[in-house]
C-alpha cells in the first residue's frame, strides 16, 4: 500500500508536468522577414518557379560609392498570397553622419530582358523610397541597379547559403 501512495502522486505530477510542456511549446513561427499582411495585394504575379529562384538571404557585394551605401543585407520570401516580398537593411554615411535604414521590398515583377523590378518601400509600406532592377546569375547572385532619389547606381548582391 505505501508504494501505491507514492506512485499515484508521482504519476499525477508527471502527467501535469508533461501536459504543461505542451502549453509552453513555441507558437507557429513567422517568416524571417515578418508578416506582409499590412501591404496591399501586389498587382504583379511572378511565376512560382521564377519566384522560388529569388527566395533567400543576400549580402551586399558591391555598390557604386556615390550611392552612399556601405553595407546591406536582404531577405526575400514568398508570402501567404504567393507573392515575393522582402526586407533589406542598409547602412552608410550621409553628410558625414552614419545612417541605418530598413526597407520593405515589394511589387516584384519581371520586365523585358529578364530584369526583376522591385519597389523599395519604408518599413510601413509607404512611401516609395526607390527601386531595384536586378538580374539573377547562374550562381544565384543578383546584379543590377538601385534607384534612390531619381539616381541609379550599380549594385551586386551575393546569395548566402542557408
Amino acid at each position: 500500500m505505501p508504494k501505491r501512495r507514492l506512485l499515484l502522486p508521482l504519476a499525477m505530477s508527471l502527467f501535469l508536468l508533461l501536459g504543461s510542456v505542451g502549453f509552453m511549446s513555441p507558437a507557429k513561427s513567422l517568416a524571417t522577414t515578418g508578416p506582409s499582411d499590412f501591404l496591399p495585394i501586389s498587382p504583379y504575379q511572378v511565376p512560382m518557379k521564377l519566384a522560388k529562384s529569388y527566395v533567400g538571404r543576400y549580402e551586399l557585394r558591391s555598390v557604386a560609392r556615390a550611392a552612399q551605401i556601405r553595407t546591406a543585407a536582404m531577405g526575400i520570401e514568398i508570402n501567404s498570397r504567393h507573392q515575393l516580398y522582402g526586407v533589406a537593411q542598409f547602412s552608410g554615411y550621409e553628410q558625414g553622419f552614419q545612417s541605418i535604414w530598413i526597407a520593405t521590398l515589394y511589387n516584384f515583377h519581371q520586365t523585358k530582358h529578364g530584369v526583376m523590378t522591385i519597389d523599395i518601400l519604408a518599413q510601413t509600406g509607404s512611401p516609395l523610397l526607390g527601386h531595384l532592377y536586378l538580374t539573377r546569375s547562374k550562381t544565384g547572385d543578383l546584379v543590377g541597379q538601385i534607384e534612390l532619389a531619381n539616381r541609379r547606381f550599380a549594385i551586386t548582391w551575393h546569395k548566402t547559403p542557408k
